[in-house]
């Protein structure tokens, strides 16, 4: 017989095809839903769900807070605003916040993991159900080898790496917490692959308001992150594109985008930009201020970049003068983040200088 997961489960993982399906026939005319009260509401629950992706304590209460099919239409919307936004970034937090989830209600949810230590129950078949429609082969805590290596691509922990694994007859052995994280990190990819949708202009209208507060808590959380802007914690290869300007050197279109979407990123206002920009000698300021403004989403699509990883800086001949911190991380907002939290080590004195500002030698 079929396992068919309950409407709280499918509140929990809504990403699986049997959440979707009665979603999808839900909103076949979206724009009319968006018009009605219901759908104002569910929009609501929508942008509470992207708050919650951007708040540093997350929500994850195991009880459906609304109906089931609400939860679903939750997430479904919720991906359809960060769509209509288009930050790259805040569609990462957004992919990486419902993995984040799933892995907590697979894991943390005190009732459900002590059905599931059981090795039966419903439960134990809504984990059969999730991995096999996720596509990931595990059968008696093993992997087939190149299945492995696909997932564990993006984690950095040397316990993933394949020379650290038990590898036997082309499966690698892992436990069940390690099966969990990998799970983590296949739903994270999967849904970020979808992103951003195809959202018809005339529903990222209806949804511009709420696009417009979103927008708004994101920027007003990257000030709080970031602070105010230090020149003196710019990682190496943002040093070197301003360094650049100011000795006359015309920037490549990469090397443009990328500091600009920086700047922008940590909170730098377009005249700050432009004030950089204008150290070059031939400073044009209306082709300047067009290009930050494209980059920044104030003109154009109003899409607003992100600034390129450090694995895209090194594709682009970018990334130079790499020091221990870039050893590190992996993002020059990274960089910039652990920079900035390091207090400022006093300049050396050497003895001259001490004793001549010394009140006894003067």
């Amino acid at each position: 017989m079929e396992y068919v997961p309950s409407g709280k489960e499918l509140s929990h993982f809504p990403f699986l095809k049997k959440a979707q399906d009665p979603i999808r026939s839900r909103f076949a005319s979206l724009g009319t839903i968006l018009s009605t009260p219901k759908g104002e509401e569910l929009v609501s629950f929508a942008v509470a769900r992207i708050r919650d992706a951007l708040s540093q304590k997350k929500t994850r209460a195991p009880e459906v807070r609304d109906s089931p099919e609400d939860e679903i239409a939750a997430y479904a919307l919720a991906r359809i605003v960060v769509s209509c936004v288009n930050d790259k970034q805040l569609i990462d937090r957004l992919t990486r916040y419902e993995a984040e989830r799933a892995y907590y209600f697979l894991v943390n949810e005190e009732e459900w993991n002590s059905r599931y230590t059981q090795g039966e129950g419903e439960y134990s078949r809504l984990w059969e159900a999730i991995v096999d429609e996720l596509g990931i082969r595990i059968e008696n805590n093993r992997m087939p080898v190149p299945d492995y290596v696909e997932l564990v691509a993006p984690l950095h922990e040397d316990r993933y790496r394949l020379i650290n694994r038990r590898v036997e007859q082309g499966f690698v052995t892992i436990n069940r917490d390690e099966r969990y994280d990998l799970l983590r990190e296949r739903v994270r990819v999967l849904l970020r692959r979808d992103l951003p949708h195809r959202v018809p202009k005339e529903v990222c209208e209806l949804l511009a308001p709420k696009a417009a507060e979103i927008k708004k808590v994101y920027q007003e959380q990257m000030l709080r992150q970031f602070g105010k802007v230090e020149e003196s914690a710019f990682p190496p290869c943002m040093q070197a594109l301003i360094s650049a300007l100011a000795a006359g050197t015309n920037l490549t279109h990469a090397g443009r985008f990328s500091l600009t979407a920086f700047l922008h990123n940590i909170g730098m206002d377009l005249t700050g930009i432009a004030e950089l920009y204008a150290r070059s000698p031939d400073f044009d300021i209306e082709k300047t201020m067009y290009q930050v403004e494209h980059i920044t989403g104030r003109g154009g699509t109003g899409t607003e970049y992100t600034t390129p990883a450090c694995a895209a800086m090194q594709t682009t001949g970018l990334c130079v003068h790499r020091d221990a911190i870039c050893e590190k991380i992996s993002h020059p907002l990274s960089y910039y983040k652990v920079k900035k939290s390091r207090p400022l080590k006093p300049a050396p004195q050497n003895r001259e200088t001490k004793n001549a500002g010394d009140p006894e030698n003067t």
